[in-house]
């Protein structure tokens, strides 16, 4: 112990050194020191200046040097106060210090130069120069060189050496393990807020619902209460009133078993009704139509006319027994009814779903076409249609088209046609040979039209759409307006049930004072019939099929009927006591 005393003795200098035994480097480190008021003797000591070192074993370590604090001297010198916290080399400090500046093969620090300078392989892992490639070529067997710190398979190829002059490694885990659990959160609370925000929105909706409804409630109950005071009043002046006409089925005619029955249109002047219907003879397969005596309601002939299903048929206002009729089979055909011979066919390259006589022209006809197009005839030129006119923006099939005659107080003073297509209904004036469309702004999608000469009231018939849960029958006039649109002055919205899957058509009935509407309605399998003046529902028939087609005449004998045609079926109610 003594010896030691003496050799390492600190030697009075302008700085005082301090002897730390290393195990790795054997040179003296030489550092300014500042020492606090020691806790503990081991941790730190106060020496007098030139006052020996003294080294001694703690937790199994040898000359670990230790400072002896003199006693104090009666000329109560002044002590120097040297040393320093020393750190304990098992610390987790010091040796998250060594891992990151050693080698892990040799255990000895790496240098940026030289043989042990630092280098990496393919895996990441960090080794000096030396000890790796001493490794990978005689520590290792030919077909089985790995990283002794992964296990991963290296070569001596895979060595790159790293450039640096300091290298620390921050330990970053845990933050980026919180900003992971961070954007979770972060994404969890704005799919929180999208959720609150469109239930909110909801909830709003719902409000607004239910506030309609509330209202629609209270309106119902006010004409409840109205409709019973009038059934009241109705029932307290019965006895003085005229009796009211109704509709009495008059004769039912069985047309065709199989069905495919579509339209039916009436002649005044041979009173006869014709019916499209599926042939029913095997060696003519195909569509004509039968004719049905109204004085008698008796069947007639059968004409054959078409090979595909015909879907309009119409008489010519001024030429009595010409017949117009068109169908899938790509035909418009002319024919006299009086001699059931054909007189012309013409043929186009679409399917014709609909036609009418032009209003200003009793020799041009025109039919709509699948493809959205109105095709213009005339009866006079036999080759083909004059002219196309094609549907602005809107190629769904013409379902339906009206004849509008001229009239200097109407919409179309000098005549044309509407043409309803399925989404889209339009006013076609005539101008110079020409046809010119203005569009009539009335919700879809549409199923027919028919328009009234002398009331000029046009009947524009709607399915049901996600806006309106409801079949719709809107009753109005037509009035001028721009170069590119007409107003529809609406009289009337009739509605006509919640379904509405098939074409029908409905029609409107002049009797001696007021003009009724009659129209098929599904959802009760009935036919109700309105008072375009009143606005009300004034009769309701029921039907056991459903009725496709509607037509009112007036017979010779000035009797009123209201002939319906479902496929299989006609039947003829007359108007009366």
């Amino acid at each position: 112990m003594e010896n030691n005393e003496e050799e390492m003795e600190v030697q009075e200098a302008d700085e005082p050194v301090i002897l730390a035994p290393d195990n790795r480097v054997n040179t003296p480190i030489r550092e300014v020191v500042h020492i606090s008021e020691p806790e503990t003797d081991q941790e730190a000591q106060v020496i007098e200046h030139s006052e020996p070192v003294i080294f001694r074993s703690v937790q199994g370590e040898e000359n670990v040097p230790i400072f002896q604090k003199p006693q104090a001297n009666n000329n109560n010198e002044e002590l120097l106060e040297i040393g320093n916290k020393r750190k304990d080399p098992g610390s987790d400090e010091e040796a998250d210090l060594d891992s990151g500046q050693s080698c892990p093969i040799c255990m000895d620090l790496w240098n940026n130069s030289g043989e042990h300078r630092l280098c990496s392989l393919r895996c990441g892992h960090l080794f000096g120069y030396s000890c790796i490639q001493r490794w990978l070529q005689t520590g290792c067997n030919a077909g089985a060189r790995r990283c002794p710190q992964c296990n991963h398979k290296a070569s001596a190829k895979d060595i790159r050496v790293l450039y640096v002059k300091k290298l620390s490694a921050v330990d970053t885990s845990e933050a980026d393990k919180l900003k992971v659990e961070l954007s979770k959160v972060t994404a969890e609370k704005s799919r929180l807020q999208m959720e609150l925000e469109r239930y909110i929105i909801r909830q709003k909706l719902f409000d607004q619902q239910l506030a309609g409804m509330k209202q629609r409630i209270l309106e119902l109950e006010s004409q409840q209460l109205q409709m019973g005071k009038e059934y009241q009043s109705s029932l307290q002046h019965s006895n003085s009133q005229p009796m009211l006409k109704k509709f009495h089925l008059e004769r039912s005619i069985d047309i065709c078993k199989d069905g495919g029955c579509r339209v039916l249109a009436y002649n005044a002047w041979y009173q006869t009704l014709v019916i499209s219907q599926k042939s029913t003879n095997a060696l003519f397969s195909g569509y004509g139509i039968k004719k049905i005596d109204s004085r008698e309601f008796r069947s007639r002939q059968f004409v054959f006319l078409h090979s595909q299903a015909i879907r309009d048929v119409s008489f010519n206002p001024y030429i009595n027994e010409i017949l117009l009729s068109v169908g899938f089979d790509k035909c418009a055909k002319l024919m006299d009814i009086h001699n059931n011979t054909v007189v012309h066919n013409y043929q186009t390259d679409s399917q014709l779903w609909s036609c009418c006589w032009a209003g200003n022209n009793h020799n041009v006809f025109l039919a709509g076409a699948q493809d959205g197009s109105v095709r213009q005839f005339d009866i006079r030129q036999t080759a083909g249609p004059i002219s196309k006119i094609d549907g602005p923006g809107d190629r769904s099939p013409v379902v339906a088209l009206a004849k509008v005659a001229p009239a200097y107080d109407s919409g179309i003073p000098a005549g044309g046609f509407i043409a309803c297509r399925l989404n889209s209904c339009f006013a076609y004036e005539s101008k110079d040979a020409e046809f010119t469309g203005k569009q009539m702004f009335l919700e879809g999608p549409f199923v027919s039209v028919c328009y009234d000469s002398e009331s000029k009231h046009v009947v524009v018939s709607s399915r049901p759409n996600s806006r309106q849960p409801q079949a719709r029958h809107t009753v109005c006039t037509i009035e001028k307006g721009t170069e590119d649109i007409i107003v529809c002055n609406i009289v009337h919205t009739f509605q006509g049930g919640n379904s509405q899957k098939l074409l029908s058509r409905p029609c409107q009935i002049k009797t001696e004072n007021d003009t009724l509407l009659a129209a098929h309605q599904e959802a009760t399998s009935s036919i109700p019939i309105w008072s375009i003046s009143t606005g009300k529902q004034i009769y309701n028939l029921p039907v056991s099929d459903p009725v496709i087609d509607f037509c009112a005449f007036n017979t010779k004998n000035n009797d009123l009927f209201l002939a319906t045609l479902s496929q299989k079926k006609l039947r003829a109610y007359k108007y009366g006591n």
